[in-house]
């Protein structure tokens, strides 16, 4: 397969894996943030409260920027790693980071977890700069 055929298709999969992993991971964080009490949704909020709603709209945020963001994050730094190296510490830091900024300030929590989901890929470049 030519260059820039893999490359059509690495971006076409990584669009596909950032619309899941978005999903999740929004899902994710605002299931955690919601169980902290700091979603700050319907002013029902308390410590250990959730609701299936909550992690629909965690999923919607997250599926938009994942099918975004999935793209970016395949051309700066996964097509050098590989997907199986990159995915794991991608979803790790993007729900650290998006959880960490959310108990900061409820609307930080899309900034943070964008910074984490970079972060988790350039470690994984890092990480197999090391092994090589």
């Amino acid at each position: 397969m030519q260059s820039s055929q893999r490359h059509a298709w690495g971006v076409l999969l990584s669009s596909m894996i950032g619309l899941v992993g978005g999903l999740v991971c929004g899902a994710v964080i605002l299931s955690l943030c919601s169980l902290a009490g700091r979603s700050r949704t319907t002013g029902a909020e308390f410590l250990g409260y959730w609701s299936f709603g909550v992690a629909l709209v965690g999923a919607m945020y997250g599926g938009a920027l994942g099918i975004i963001l999935g793209p970016i994050g395949y051309v700066a730094v996964v097509r050098e790693t590989g997907f199986r190296s990159a995915i794991l510490p991608a979803a790790i830091g993007t729900v650290a980071g998006g959880f960490v900024g959310s108990l900061v300030v409820p609307g930080l929590g899309v900034l943070t977890g964008i910074a984490g989901f970079f972060a988790g890929l350039f470690f994984a470049k890092y990480r197999r700069s090391l092994a090589r």
